[in-house]
């Protein structure tokens, strides 16, 4: 029988390691998803992405938190929350699972981040995702997200924006 997956703050852990890790193979997996080129290492990524890599820390420093997911204490998945400046929100990035993890690793990582959000006072968690990625999008309609609105955004490819409503600890 094998052990379940548990929930963890790379913080309080000091896994940082490993969810610098996790990041990179996120953003290897989207730049393959994209049709861009995939990074042999972090030192082919922009300087942002790269910097997010190899110091988590400072990305996802509190009140923000980067939770991981670990199968007998190996992460197999990850996803970070920012707080956006000037709004009650935490901002969602880079929900990851590996393959062989996935149907519901990312479902158990977004519950923790729910509970977290709550637990830290945000009244809302918002994120961005690509419209081709159907499966997660499914994911976070059935955990209560719904399509809003967003400004004008500034990127190289279209987004589809979502958001929860966190309900008060």
């Amino acid at each position: 029988m094998t052990s379940p997956i548990r929930v963890l703050d790379a913080r309080a852990a000091d896994r940082w390691a490993d969810a610098g890790a996790l990041i990179f193979e996120y953003m290897g997996a989207t730049q393959e998803e994209l049709g861009l080129p995939v990074p042999a290492s972090v030192d082919e990524l922009p300087a942002r992405m790269r910097d997010e890599c190899l110091d988590p820390a400072s990305v996802y420093r509190v009140p923000g938190v980067f939770l991981l997911a670990l199968h007998d204490d190996r992460p197999v998945g990850g996803v970070g929350l920012k707080p956006v400046p000037g709004t009650d929100a935490l901002k969602v990035s880079r929900l990851y699972a590996r393959p062989g993890h996935r149907g519901g690793t990312g479902k158990l990582l977004m519950e923790h981040a729910h509970a977290y959000a709550a637990r830290q006072g945000f009244a809302r968690l918002v994120l961005e995702v690509m419209p081709q990625r159907h499966q997660v999008i499914g994911l976070y309609r059935r955990l209560g997200y719904t399509e809003v609105k967003r400004e004008e955004q500034h990127r190289a490819f279209r987004m589809l924006s979502m958001e929860r409503l966190i309900t008060p600890v």
